[in-house]
């Protein structure tokens, strides 16, 4: 997917299932353009064999952060378990990147709604760099209500512009 040329949602996050599916399809019905990071590229690293590859994995990341650069808010989902619809698989992830990138948009002021999964080892700290944000981090309560507060940020923006969007 390419990164859009018009005003977007970011759609970040660990790598643990479908979950963006159903934001994106919010994000399309409310008629917002969005961008989600997934890329064939990543299907075939892995630890074995990152050293070598270094060079897709630079190009890879830089395009990552593009898109959080170019975003007009991120939504951002940390879980540790994989769901495949609705589904748990019993597959589990630490996502190191994911965390490193909540990190990067607290860092560089982007408007981010965060929802991080209650059993994601760690969840405590995250918060409390949220808070120390409230300015453009905003600790959401589900993937649903980050999804509705990035919707309606969007819309705030176009009301604002009085671009699209501002029904």
């Amino acid at each position: 997917m390419e990164i859009p040329s018009t005003p977007y949602v970011a759609v970040y996050g660990s790598n643990s299932g479908d979950w963006r599916d159903g934001i994106i399809a919010a994000l399309a019905a409310a008629g917002l353009s969005w961008f989600a990071p997934s890329d064939d590229g990543w299907a075939t690293i892995d630890a074995s064999n990152g050293d070598a590859r270094q060079a897709e994995i630079d190009a890879l990341v830089a395009r990552e952060h593009r898109g959080m650069l170019g975003a007009s808010c991120v939504i951002f989902h940390l879980a540790r378990r994989k769901v495949i619809g609705g589904v748990p698989t019993g597959e589990t992830t630490l996502a190191l990147a994911s965390r490193c990138e909540l990190g990067f948009l607290a860092g560089r002021g982007i408007r981010t709604f965060a929802h991080v999964a209650p059993d994601v080892e760690g969840r405590n700290y995250l918060w409390a760099q949220m808070a120390l944000y409230p300015g453009w981090m905003t600790r959401c309560a589900s993937l649903d209500d980050a999804t509705a507060r990035a919707i309606a940020f969007m819309r705030s923006l176009a009301l604002k512009s009085g671009g699209a969007g501002a029904a």
